[in-house]
């Protein structure tokens, strides 16, 4: 019900017009980088370069809603505070599924226009499998930060999301060099097919979501605006 409701999908528009409006630039920078590195053996570390910047984006949109006391205003519109934080949640998710797709997307069509002979594309989805799930996890993280701290601690929560981006996009550009072996490694020392683990996977992160909206909610629910 809350999916539908009214105050839900106006706030969506609202972020996802802040996100134009703001971060048109940088869009227009991301596609251009997405077609150059799929010229180049760089591809699966660009498409999860662009979803967990894209789980990032999500905390601007917070920023700038506590701005000079935007939730002392936004609370008196008809909207709850569990409607509120859930959107977040729904907006982050779309925020960073989208363009994961689209660049995804396009890397694999530049890497086949570019690389016909040696395209195979079950080893790009295994490639860049991790990424999405990774990005998530940062959403499911930085959504209740970013509730609980505000906008008084965003620089020491900048510096540190920064960091744990950093070393993602390191662990990323080192995973996705062997993941390809490594998915039938594991799939076959637990018994599992890459089905299988992607159920789990997505099992798993559909509770980190359900347990981080719930601390999400908890914390808004008690802060005084």
């Amino acid at each position: 019900v809350r999916l539908m409701s009214k105050s839900v999908k106006g706030l969506v528009l609202k972020d996802v017009k802040l996100i134009i409006s703001q971060m048109k630039l940088l869009l227009v920078v991301m596609v251009i980088w997405a077609i150059f590195m799929a010229g180049s053996m760089r591809m699966t570390f660009f498409v999860g370069y662009v979803a967990i910047l894209c789980s990032f984006l999500t905390l601007s949109t917070v920023n700038f809603d506590e701005a000079e006391n935007g939730f002392a205003y936004l609370f008196t519109l008809p909207i709850s505070r569990k409607d509120y934080v859930f959107e977040k949640y729904l907006f982050g998710f779309l925020l960073t599924t989208v363009p994961y797709v689209v660049i995804a997307a396009l890397s694999w069509a530049a890497l086949v226009i570019w690389q016909a002979a040696e395209a195979n594309l079950v080893e790009y989805i295994v490639s860049i499998s991790l990424s999405l799930p990774a990005a998530y996890f940062l959403l499911v993280l930085e959504i209740p930060l970013q509730i609980k701290f505000g906008q008084q601690k965003s620089r020491i929560l900048t510096v540190v999301m920064v960091g744990c981006m950093s070393a993602c996009l390191g662990v990323i550009a080192m995973i996705s060099e062997l993941l390809g072996t490594a998915v039938e490694t594991v799939s076959s020392f637990m018994g599992l097919g890459a089905g299988m683990l992607a159920l789990i996977t997505a099992g798993i992160l559909a509770v980190l979501f359900v347990l981080s909206y719930k601390i999400s909610c908890k914390i808004i629910e008690k802060k005084e605006f």
